[in-house]
């Protein structure tokens, strides 16, 4: 007898929506933009933390400022949206809202796949505003006389990071896994 996962892997991938892929290619585009204006403007010391009034606090290299720059997007956001791959593997390890209904069958695992990866992939893309912001703060700093910058300038990103992200996660939660009548057929 076939299991539902071994069932759902044998069924056709469901397309990921494409503004959110367009959405995330054009945040990359921002990042590696960004990256490549640290790359031209950095100095060989840069404020890499600020106090609340926009007062840097520490001073990073340049090396260690680029590499940070490189890596935390390819480290923390990127691969985010292959834990959606989970669904199809061990669904069990999951902990979400009608686990046990989208688990059931095939076809509902291979949706609950597709759901889970978009959430991801949504994520990821304000993980990457995130972060981008902080290259920009950081970038902007360093070419400021006295490296300082508006406090607000700090809080602004990350205030905005986490009204979406809660937004995102009321989404989640609040009917995005209610179960799907055409799924029972």
């Amino acid at each position: 007898m076939t299991s539902p996962t071994d069932s759902a892997r044998e069924l056709p991938r469901e397309p990921t929506t494409p503004w959110i892929l367009g959405l995330n290619a054009l945040l990359v585009a921002a990042w590696l933009g960004v990256l490549v204006w640290q790359v031209a403007v950095l100095p060989e010391q840069a404020p890499t933390r600020f106090d609340v009034g926009g007062e840097p606090t520490q001073w990073s290299s340049r090396t260690w400022t680029l590499g940070y720059s490189l890596l935390l997007p390819l480290v923390a956001a990127l691969p985010l949206p292959l834990l959606s791959l989970l669904a199809l593997r061990r669904p069990e390890m999951l902990s979400v809202p009608n686990r046990d209904w989208w688990t059931a069958t095939g076809p509902r695992i291979r949706r609950f796949e597709r759901l889970l990866r978009e959430d991801l992939w949504l994520i990821t893309a304000l993980m990457m505003m995130l972060f981008v912001s902080i290259q920009v703060v950081i970038t902007q700093a360093s070419a400021t006389p006295g490296q300082s910058l508006p406090g607000w300038l700090l809080a602004v990103p990350t205030v905005v990071f986490l009204m979406l992200l809660g937004a995102l996660m009321v989404r989640m939660f609040g009917g995005r896994y209610a179960e799907q009548p055409d799924l029972d057929g």
